[in-house]
């Protein structure tokens, strides 16, 4: 297998990935925009007709659970059936529950309803993100797929976390209605954007002994074994867990860090936020070109020790404007781990068991954050909220270093020897070399 060190000359100003990646980075980007509005949108609506805790918290639970109960049947899918049909058709499931949810929810909302509809969104949101990064190594050459993966990143950043919650907030004041109309519109957008890649989205391979033939159980067993028997994606994926737990304990103890140490209002603690996104968005950026200039490997590892770094200043500053140079450096070095990593892994994976490493990629990074975030609160109660950021900065810039310790550069050694592909690698036109959110790490990756 090709070594994870750049190769070649030093990198183009510009990048053409293809007209492919365009459609599926547009049909993204709508998808995304229509993420960020019902992700804002569901908990307003729950807490204006049952404004009971229990009740909010139940909803996240709910929209979550499918990533728990479906990831890996979902990944035994993508591996089956046309990626770009899967990814479609939630969009259409989307847009239809959307749709139909404004038109049924317009008056009277029962908590019951507003929970099927975040389930059945759930459902649809677990297959599209496990088939859309299934598809990557298929439509850009594999040289080029951490500015592929930067660029799905900082769409999902810009409209899923910055413009989602405002521009919902903003529908939710004039009516209910017109907002899940808007979030429904956007995912059929969505789903039309994708008929640009029917002629090139196609795996075009013939069914695997293990695959459709096979039964569902046997396909989970067969995605498991790889990774856990390939020791870069295991040692990668551990980290990925690692991450997620560190993620959700401080993001859960961030709003109390904002009001109580840094002395900073509502509006203060949004704009903490939208600095951290700004970070992520100029990671997105810098990280494909730091790839091609450094080892993956070892871009990964260090990218992830600054990040608890980060982690770690965030709670020892005592000021607003370090609490935001803190956020923002955590930003890009998140993009630094997620970017890299998630291409390490496509490159890594077979072509029939792409859907399955993601799957179990992503069933890693989001099953730890509920975990991560009681974590969290129960520091903050024994000790305080600020040594969440320094305890869990310093256990993931440590664990960075003993999880990522036995990765090598060099993936051709026999330690990483992969395991016979039940069918040929396949690509866009590229060597069949070793052909990857924020799960993903928050990552969604």
């Amino acid at each position: 297998m090709a070594s994870t060190a750049p190769s070649g000359a030093g990198p183009a100003l510009r990048v053409d990935l293809g007209r492919p990646f365009r459609w599926l980075w547009a049909s993204t980007a709508a998808s995304n925009a229509g993420d960020g509005i019902t992700r804002t949108l569901l908990p307003l609506l729950v807490v204006a007709h049952h404004p009971d805790p229990a009740a909010v918290a139940g909803l996240t639970t709910v929209n979550m659970l499918p990533w728990l109960l479906f990831a890996l049947p979902a990944g035994v899918l993508v591996d089956r059936v046309d990626r770009r049909r899967i990814v479609l058709g939630s969009n259409v499931v989307r847009a239809a529950a959307l749709l139909g949810a404004a038109l049924a929810l317009a008056d009277d909302r029962p908590l019951v309803l507003l929970y099927a509809l975040a389930f059945l969104l759930g459902i649809a949101e677990t297959l599209a993100d496990t088939a859309a990064p299934a598809m990557l190594p298929r439509l850009v050459d594999e040289r080029h797929l951490e500015r592929a993966n930067g660029r799905l990143m900082a769409a999902q950043i810009v409209l899923n976390e910055t413009t989602g919650p405002p521009v919902a907030g903003l529908l939710v004041g004039l009516t209910a209605a017109a907002a899940l109309a808007t979030g429904g519109v956007l995912y059929a957008l969505a789903a039309l954007l994708l008929f640009g890649l029917a002629p090139l989205a196609r795996t075009g391979r013939e069914a695997a002994p293990g695959g459709a033939r096979g039964g569902v159980l046997r396909d989970i067993r067969e995605g498991l074994g790889f990774v856990l028997g390939h020791r870069t994606l295991r040692c990668t994926l551990a980290a990925s867990a690692l991450y997620g737990l560190v993620f959700s304990a401080t993001f859960s103890m961030l709003v109390l860090l904002s009001e109580r140490t840094l002395g900073l209002s509502e509006a203060g603690y949004g704009l903490l936020l939208a600095v951290g996104s700004l970070g992520a968005v100029a990671g997105s950026w810098l990280a494909p070109r730091a790839a091609d200039r450094l080892p993956t490997v070892r871009l990964a590892r260090w990218s992830l020790v600054a990040s608890g770094a980060a982690y770690a200043a965030l709670g020892l500053g005592r000021h607003p404007v370090l609490a935001a140079l803190a956020l923002a450096a955590n930003g890009v070095f998140m993009m630094g781990w997620n970017i890299p990593v998630m291409s390490l892994r496509q490159r890594l994976t077979p072509e029939d068991l792409q859907g399955r490493v993601m799957s179990v990629s992503r069933l890693c990074a989001w099953g730890t954050m509920p975990v991560g975030a009681t974590l969290g609160g129960l520091l903050a109660e024994a000790l305080s909220v600020p040594a969440v950021f320094v305890v869990c900065g310093t256990v993931l810039a440590v664990g960075a270093l003993v999880l990522l310790a036995p990765v090598r550069e060099d993936h051709s050694v026999p330690g990483d020897a992969l395991p016979e592909p039940s069918a040929p690698p396949l690509s866009s036109g590229a060597p069949p070399a070793d052909p990857p959110p924020h799960s993903d790490l928050l990552d969604k990756g």
